[in-house]
């Protein structure tokens, strides 16, 4: 009975190891820049550190580790991020966002201090810069 049970724990473990990520750890993490008149832009990382981006006025660096997307989600899901329009942003400013999983977070303007910190480290681990003319 014993050998039974611990086959049966170690055949769980085995399909639980084989199995894809949990389904937080499996989404991409997404950022960017929508409306106003800011030139906008959307960055994909994926879990395996592909980075895509959508802008054509942008460049990123296409790849990070691995190990550098989970300390990145880990930091999203640390920072207790909100949604917000700050005082005395103006509609011609552009909303940064981030989102992760189902959880998405915009900011409209600079008052969000732990949603400034999150989206500049985003953007350094991508290396994100605007193209040259």
């Amino acid at each position: 009975m014993r050998q039974a049970l611990l086959l049966l724990a170690v055949s769980v473990a085995a399909a639980v190891a084989a199995c894809p990520a949990s389904a937080s750890g499996s989404t991409p993490i997404v950022f960017g820049i929508t409306g106003g008149n800011a030139l906008p832009y959307r960055v994909t990382i994926q879990p395996n550190g592909t980075v895509r981006l959508r802008g054509p006025a942008w460049r990123v660096r296409r790849q990070i580790r691995p190990a550098q997307v989970r300390r990145l989600r880990r930091e999203i899901q640390r920072a207790h991020l909100a949604t917000s329009t700050c005082t005395n942003s103006l509609p011609d400013f552009g909303t940064r966002f981030i989102r992760l999983g189902d959880h998405r977070f915009a900011v409209r303007g600079e008052c969000e201090v732990p949603f400034n910190h999150v989206f500049g480290d985003l953007e350094n681990a991508v290396a994100l810069r605007a193209r040259r003319g």
